[in-house]
Order: structure tokens, then C-alpha cells, then sequence
């Protein structure tokens, strides 16, 4: 049936509600959940940088985190579990390239950080999900939910997220559904997570019966396209 042993992968930007609809789904629907690669870290590492080189270094950790929770989800897929994933396996390369696009990373640290994730595309080491759904929310919704979550959303880096999160989106509605539309689908979070929880079950329902494959992946940083020079032509300096 199709559906029944799905990898899907909820997006958005921060505070826009993604840990309590999978959260939410999986308890109802009987779903395994998958959380975000910097919440399985211990210690969580500090997502404030100094320099090009610690950023990479972060972005690095991160994305080797993301390869391993990729294939836990497939070895849960492959027995029959539905698997729900807080956020996608190529977030580092595309909050990354948001870093870059506002100037606070040089384009070298978003083609090095691709560099490895098309190795692990290449050898298996890393997929895409079979669908994802990129969860709206308005700007007051998201900034009440930060107020409200803080430590979580501290402040500084709450502003940093939504600012790149602006750029993710155009990408995932605009570059990644363009080059996968069965494999991408949008959820308008202006209900409760009871009710998204179905809405989103629905999706799940009606997603791709096979799975995401390694040249999927692949096309999906190709849609990317070059890395553009920061914006307002900065290096990337203290993160503050």
C-alpha cells in the first residue's frame, strides 16, 4: 500500500511547528520519529562561529549526522515503518547557501560542504526523503512560537533562522519542486496539530510508491545551481 513504509520528511523554517506535527502524527498514526540531525548530537554543538573555518567544521558535523539518521530511516523503512524525519537530510547545504546569500559565509565553505554531500550521495551514504512537506506559517505565528520556546529559539539566532529560512523556502517551492514535483508538497499550518496530523496523513497516503533514488539527490543539488557570491559582499566574520 502506498504510503506504508514512507520516509517523509517535515520542513520549514524555525519555530514553525515541525517537531509538534511529528510528534503529533507519529503517536496517532503508529509512525516512527526521526528528530533533526543537531538534536541527536551530544554535546549539541554551538551554532555560533567565528571564522569560514569553523563554520565548515560545524556544517560538517552536521551534515555527518544527517547521513547516519538517513540510514536509520531506511533500515525502519525497509522493515515497513512509515518513517516521519524533523526536517530533511540536506539542511547544512541549504542553510548554508542562505548563510552565503546574506553575507555571512563565503561561497568556499557552501561548494566545499557540497563537495561532500554529493560523495555521499554518490556512495549511498546519504538520500533525499520520499517526500517532503514544507510546512507555511505566517512571520507573527513564527515569532509568537519563538517567544513562547525560548531557550529553543534564543533571540539572535531565531532573527539568523528566519532569515535564511526566507531563502530555503524559495528554494524548496520554487528550484527542488520544479526538478522533483511529485516528491515535494506544501501544508498550510494554520490549523491545529490534530488536524494537520490528518492533512498530513493524507499526503503520506497519496505519495510516490517508490522510493527516492540516488540520482534524485543528485538532480536535487544540481537545482541549486552555482553558489552565488554573498549579497552584500562580506566574508564571513563573527556570527553575531
Amino acid at each position: 500500500m502506498a504510503g506504508s513504509a514512507t520516509l517523509v520528511a517535515v520542513e520549514g523554517p524555525s519555530a514553525a511547528g515541525k517537531t509538534t506535527l511529528v510528534r503529533t502524527a507519529a503517536r496517532r498514526f503508529g509512525w516512527v520519529v526521526l528528530p533533526e540531525a543537531f538534536d541527536r548530537l551530544d554535546p549539541a554543538p554551538s551554532l555560533e562561529f567565528d571564522s569560514p573555518e569553523h563554520l565548515l567544521l560545524l556544517e560538517e558535523t552536521l551534515l555527518a549526522e544527517e547521513a547516519r539518521r538517513y540510514g536509520e530511516a531506511r533500515q525502519r523503512c525497509a522493515v515497513g515503518r512509515t518513517v516521519l524525519a524533523d526536517t530533511g537530510f540536506l539542511g547544512p547545504v541549504t542553510y548554508t547557501r542562505g548563510l552565503v546569500a546574506l553575507g555571512r559565509s563565503p561561497p568556499s565553505v557552501a561548494r566545499s560542504l557540497e563537495r561532500s554531500a554529493r560523495a555521499l550521495l554518490r556512495n549511498g551514504g546519504l538520500g533525499i526523503p520520499d517526500l517532503t512537506v514544507y510546512l507555511a506559517t505566517s512571520d507573527r505565528e513564527r515569532a509568537r512560537r519563538a517567544e513562547r520556546g525560548r531557550p529553543r529559539h534564543p533571540e539572535g539566532l531565531f532573527a539568523r533562522h528566519e532569515a535564511v529560512g526566507a531563502l530555503e523556502r524559495r528554494l524548496f517551492e520554487s528550484r527542488f519542486s520544479r526538478a522533483l514535483p511529485s516528491r515535494f508538497r506544501t501544508l498550510s499550518a494554520d490549523s491545529s496539530p490534530a488536524a494537520l496530523s490528518v492533512a498530513l496523513r493524507r499526503l503520506v497516503a497519496d505519495a510516490p510508491s517508490t522510493p527516492a533514488v540516488q540520482w534524485e539527490g543528485l538532480q536535487l543539488l544540481r537545482a541549486l545551481g552555482p553558489v552565488a557570491a554573498p549579497r552584500c559582499g562580506r566574508n564571513a566574520g563573527p556570527n553575531r
